[in-house]
């Protein structure tokens, strides 16, 4: 009895236990259950399955073709390949773009295999990849504004993928499993036999076949259609993939997933792209239609208000930040609000008088004028109906603590510090193409002067080798002619 009530209090001990957060890390949920994988969120954005399908295969390869160019292993394009389906399970590639997803898991996955690339390097292989396959010119990425704010971009979809996935990237992959199992089977020495498995593995990471069956299975499906190919005899009675825990259907299905990837024709990129771009914007209008109309009634978006006349329209963070803290008019001049100094008739000295120069605050108020021709500045005073005039020396040194005063401060001074900013963006990157546009042509007119001098010595070189061969000719006829004599 004791040892029962024991056990019992175990069991609820462990009933009890309260879980630490809704994302579970195991090794075990890196399959997606069957609600996520029938509509997708690209397909409730509107998009087609054709096309979505496509679009995942040139992220892919963009990842394949991407990972060849930086030298990375192949179990790193994998593990990006991976990512990337996972990723747009979760969400849409309507609202986010493949590019800049492949970018962020090509990223992410050289740092999970311990093989990292600069986020640079993997801006221009991209662009170069673009380039070639739209057969352009190729030619070096400016760092311009552009460069900064794509590079900006990259590393938020990297933060975007890691979140989405709960930091879950732990990614199995069968190329040690398909040797293990041949090695069982007995075919470890047929080299084909495993060079095919591997090859329709590779192939295999541009559908969702690792999001939907296990590594073993997938492992299993590869070997299935290599030996179909190479017609050599596998176990059957019972099947030899009923030992590594895998059916038939599943087999048969990772096997015509990827057969399918063979018989698709080549897709069109730009179609795919103005497909995307078309239902980005419906997506955008009716998102800015649902803001409009649950914004209507609210009491502040008052029309006849003056205060949000001059606030409406401000789409930047600067606008959004002057629509919260207040308006730029300014109040009504009243005595409690306005900016005078108590005067006092006292006399003070000069050293005083000096120093309250430094410490005399100036007036917000429209009032204020701003004159070139003259040397000293002149400040708006407050409208006092006294006959006698104040003293500047004895004024006090004390500003106007109103609440909209502050805030009108505030308001000029980050208007003032953005307009500063924005000055100094443009004569940092004004002059910065041109720069590099020169750099550019410089370096190719020496390329030109070298190529040119290296076909001048290639001729030279040509000529002398002629001239010997014909020398050497010749001398040989002479030779033999005087032996024919002798």
């Amino acid at each position: 009895m004791g040892s029962a009530k024991a056990e019992s209090a175990q069991n609820n001990v462990k009933n009890a236990v309260k879980p630490y957060g809704k994302v579970i890390l195991t090794l075990k949920n890196k399959l997606l259950p069957e609600e996520k994988l029938s509509p997708t969120p690209s397909q409730n954005d509107g998009l087609d399955i054709e096309t979505e399908t496509d679009l995942r295969i040139y992220g892919c390869e963009l990842i394949q073709t991407a990972g060849i160019l930086l030298k990375l292993p192949q179990v790193a394009m994998a593990t990006g390949q991976v990512l990337l389906q996972r990723f747009y399970y979760s969400k849409s590639l309507v609202r986010h773009p493949v590019d800049h997803t492949a970018m962020a898991c090509v990223c992410l996955a050289s740092k999970i295999e311990e093989a990292p690339r600069r986020v640079r390097d993997v801006i221009n292989v991209f662009t170069h990849i673009r380039q070639v396959n739209s057969n352009k010119t190729i030619q070096p990425v400016i760092l311009d504004v552009n460069y900064i704010q794509l590079k900006n971009l990259v590393i938020k979809a990297e933060r975007r993928v890691l979140k989405e996935l709960g930091f879950c990237v732990h990614i199995k992959h069968p190329h040690k499993i398909i040797v293990m199992y041949l090695q069982v089977l007995g075919y470890e020495k047929n080299q084909k036999l495993m060079q095919y498995s591997w090859n329709y593995m590779n192939d295999s990471l541009r559908t969702d076949v690792f999001v939907r069956y296990q590594p073993e299975t997938v492992a299993c499906a590869c070997i299935y259609l290599t030996a179909r190919k190479l017609q050599l005899p596998l176990p059957k009675n019972p099947s030899w993939y009923s030992i590594f825990g895998a059916t038939e259907a599943e087999v048969r299905d990772i096997a015509i997933r990827i057969l399918k990837l063979y018989n698709r024709p080549k897709p069109n990129i730009e179609q795919l792209e103005r497909k995307v771009e078309e239902l980005c914007k419906q997506y955008h209008d009716a998102r800015v239609k649902a803001r409009g109309n649950s914004g209507n009634n609210t009491p502040n978006n008052d029309s006849s208000s003056p205060n949000t006349q001059k606030t409406a329209g401000a789409h930047n963070a600067w606008g959004g930040f002057i629509s919260r803290s207040g308006s730029h008019i300014a109040p009504p001049v009243s005595e409690k609000r306005s900016r005078s100094r108590s005067g006092s008739h006292s006399p003070v000295s000069k050293h005083n008088h000096k120093r309250s120069k430094k410490h005399r605050s100036r007036s917000r108020s429209p009032s204020r004028n701003h004159k070139k021709n003259h040397k000293r500045r002149s400040y708006s005073r407050s409208r006092s109906n006294s006959p006698h005039k104040t003293s500047r020396k004895g004024r006090e040194k004390r500003r106007s603590t109103s609440p909209v005063n502050d805030r009108e401060g505030k308001n000029d001074r980050y208007i003032d510090r953005y307009d500063k900013y924005e000055k100094y963006e443009k004569e940092r990157y004004s002059g910065k193409e041109e720069r590099e546009r020169e750099r550019y042509d410089e370096k190719k007119e020496r390329h030109d002067k070298r190529e040119d001098k290296y076909k001048d010595k290639e001729e030279k070189y040509r000529e002398d080798r002629d001239k010997y061969k014909k020398s050497k000719h010749e001398k040989d006829i002479r030779e033999r002619s005087k032996d024919r004599r002798r």
